[in-house]
């Protein structure tokens, strides 16, 4: 009986092991568990999400908040899920990682924190989890404490479900 149990308690750790990410010559991506091709990539997720049946599977943290890891034009970022934000937002720190110069559109922006100036880029890629974002219209708030908020205007596209502190995402 205890090692059936000690077995069953490991299992969730195995299938989550190893996870590949293939590009095929016509550009698509598929993830997979097995290595799709000899220059297949593994991939690394936090403790705090797994990919599953193209789903993004996000537990909430200690601070309540949703967090993702993810890209912006190939830059490791951290993404705050925020269901209240009508834009994708990036930190200057991150624009400035990212490659991002010039910042069109200077404008004052309403937050949660108050009324800061902001601008808006075009980034050519955004990814997290396994979902990809071509030419998205994000803005950059200079002071912003975090590196990004994935706001609505992707997140408006995807199913969300949210239950006993578990968010799962969906292109579907």
């Amino acid at each position: 009986m205890k090692r059936t149990v000690c077995i069953l308690l490991l299992l969730p750790g195995i299938s989550w092991a190893t996870t590949y990410k293939c590009v095929g010559q016509d550009g698509s991506v598929t993830y997979s568990s097995n290595p799709c091709a000899k220059d297949a990539q593994v991939m690394h997720f936090h403790d705090d999400q797994a990919i599953s049946q193209g789903k993004l599977v996000v537990r909430m943290d200690t601070f309540r908040s949703y967090r993702t890891s993810g890209t912006v034009n190939g830059q490791p970022v951290s993404f705050v899920i925020d269901t209240g934000a009508s834009r994708t937002s990036i930190s200057q720190h991150v624009a400035d990682a990212a490659g991002i110069k010039g910042c069109a559109n200077a404008n004052y922006t309403a937050t949660a924190n108050g009324v800061v100036v902001s601008c808006q880029v075009t980034v050519s890629e955004l990814s997290f989890g396994n979902f990809h974002v071509h030419n998205l219209v994000v803005a950059i708030m200079p002071s912003m404490p975090v590196d990004a908020l994935l706001g609505m205007d992707v997140l408006g596209r995807m199913k969300i479900q949210q239950e006993d502190g578990v968010m799962y995402i969906s292109n579907q």
